[in-house]
C-alpha cells in the first residue's frame, strides 16, 4: 500500500496501562520496563485469488509495519468446505487457547458467527471484523465499505447507460452474508426510485459459489429477452461470465452497439485490466489493501483500549457509523470506469489498490 496509508485515525479516550490491558485482553502481564508484540488471530472464510489473496499479501506486509504477531489465517473454507460457519466458531476457541489478545474475523455467516462472538467476549478478547457486518453479537470495529452504496453505484450504472429500458439480472452472492443483502438492497432500490422503466432478476448463489454464478448469468442471457446488463456481486466469476456471453454471441466491447452492461465489485487488477481492455464496464473498488492495514489498526487499537463513538471521522476520508449495533468505519469505495466521467475514479488513477501491484 501506499505511504499516505500509514496517517492515522483520531482517536478519543485513554489508553489503559499495559498490565492492565494484558490482564483485560486474557495474556500475560508483562515484567515491568518491557513491553510485548500484540498477537492478533486471524480466521477468514476464504483464500481465493483475486481480492482475498491480495488482502493476504497485504496482511503479510502490514503485519511488521504495524508491529504485531499475526496468528494464522484459520481459512474455514480450507478447513471445513461447506461447514464454514460452524469451524468458525472452532477457529475463534483454538486462537483463544493459544493466547491471543485479539482477533479479526471475516465471517461466513453474519448471524452464525454470533457465538464465535460471545465466545470472545466472555474472554475478554476484542474482535475486528474485515469485509462483512455481524447481525448477530457485538465487536470492537467492523472494517468495510459502505454495501449499499455497493449495488446502488453498480445498477445506476447499468441503467443509466443502457440504450433502452429492460432488465437487469443482479448475481448476488449469498444472502446469509449482510454484505450480499446490503448490495442487492442498494440496486433494488437505486433501480425502483429513479428508473421505473427497468426492473431487476435476481439470481442467488450459495456460498459465493464461480460456477453456480456463472450459471445463474448464462440463464438470465438465456432467458431474459430485454437484458440491459449484469450486476455480478464480486468479481471472481466475471470471466467466466464473459466467456459465456462469448460463447452465445451476446458479447461486444463496452460503448458498442448492443453491448450488455456487466458490472463487478471487488476492484482487482484483473478487474482493472478488464476494464482497460473494454471488456468490463465497471467495478467497485473495496480495497484490499486499506482492508488488511485498518484490520490489524483497530485490532492494536483495541487492545491498547482506544475508544470510537458513531459520528467520528478519521483522517482516511471515512467516518465512525453504526452497523446493527456495531461501530464501523466505512471507508470510502469508488466506482471504477475507463473514462472516469459522472463522479467515478478513472480505472488507472493511483488511488485504487488495482495499481498498487
Amino acid at each position: 500500500m501506499r505511504a499516505h496509508i500509514s496517517s492515522r485515525i483520531r482517536a478519543t479516550g485513554a489508553t489503559a496501562a499495559v498490565a492492565v490491558l494484558a490482564l483485560a485482553c486474557g495474556g500475560n502481564t508483562p515484567a515491568t520496563g518491557t513491553t510485548t508484540t500484540p498477537k492478533i488471530g486471524v480466521v477468514l472464510t476464504y483464500n481465493l485469488p483475486g481480492f482475498w489473496g491480495n488482502y493476504l499479501k497485504y496482511e503479510a506486509q502490514y503485519e511488521s509495519q504495524l508491529g504485531v504477531t499475526l496468528v494464522g489465517p484459520k481459512v474455514a473454507n480450507v478447513e471445513a468446505n461447506g461447514n464454514e460457519a460452524a469451524q468458525q466458531i472452532l477457529d475463534v476457541k483454538a486462537l483463544i487457547a493459544q493466547g491471543v489478545q485479539a482477533l479479526i474475523v471475516n465471517p461466513a455467516d453474519s448471524a452464525a458467527i454470533g457465538p464465535a462472538l460471545d465466545y470472545a467476549k466472555s474472554k475478554n478478547i476484542p474482535v475486528v471484523t474485515v469485509d462483512v457486518a455481524p447481525s448477530q453479537g457485538s465487536v470492537y470495529m467492523i472494517v468495510r465499505a459502505d454495501n449499499t452504496a455497493y449495488g446502488s453505484k453498480s445498477c445506476d450504472y447499468i441503467a443509466s447507460h443502457a440504450t433502452g429500458a429492460g432488465t437487469i439480472a443482479m448475481v448476488e452472492g449469498d444472502l446469509t452474508s449482510l454484505n450480499a443483502r446490503d448490495r442487492a438492497a442498494g440496486c433494488t432500490s437505486v433501480i425502483s426510485s429513479k428508473y421505473p422503466t427497468f426492473k431487476v432478476k435476481s439470481y442467488e448463489t450459495k456460498d459465493w459459489g464461480t460456477d453456480p454464478a456463472v450459471q445463474n448469468a448464462t440463464t438470465a442471457l438465456t432467458a431474459i429477452s430485454d437484458l440491459r446488463g449484469i450486476y455480478v456481486h464480486w468479481s471472481v466469476p466475471e470471466d467466466g461470465i464473459i466467456a459465456q456471453e462469448k460463447s452465445k454471441n451476446k458479447y461486444s466491447d463496452v460503448g458498442a452497439a448492443n453491448h450488455i452492461s456487466l458490472v463487478g465489485n471487488d476492484g482487482s487488477p484483473h478487474e482493472c485490466d478488464l476494464i482497460r481492455s473494454k471488456t468490463l464496464d465497471a467495478t467497485i473498488d473495496q480495497p484490499a489493501d486499506k482492508y488488511a492495514y485498518y484490520a490489524i489498526y483497530y485490532a492494536k487499537q483495541a487492545i491498547a483500549g482506544t475508544k470510537y463513538t458513531d459520528g467520528q471521522s478519521t483522517d482516511h476520508s471515512s467516518k465512525i457509523v453504526t452497523v446493527v449495533g456495531n461501530l464501523e468505519d466505512a471507508l470510502a469505495a469508488p466506482l471504477v470506469t475507463l473514462a472516469g466521467d459522472n463522479g467515478s475514479t478513472q480505472v488507472n488513477s493511483t488511488d485504487l489498490w488495482c495499481n498498487n501491484k
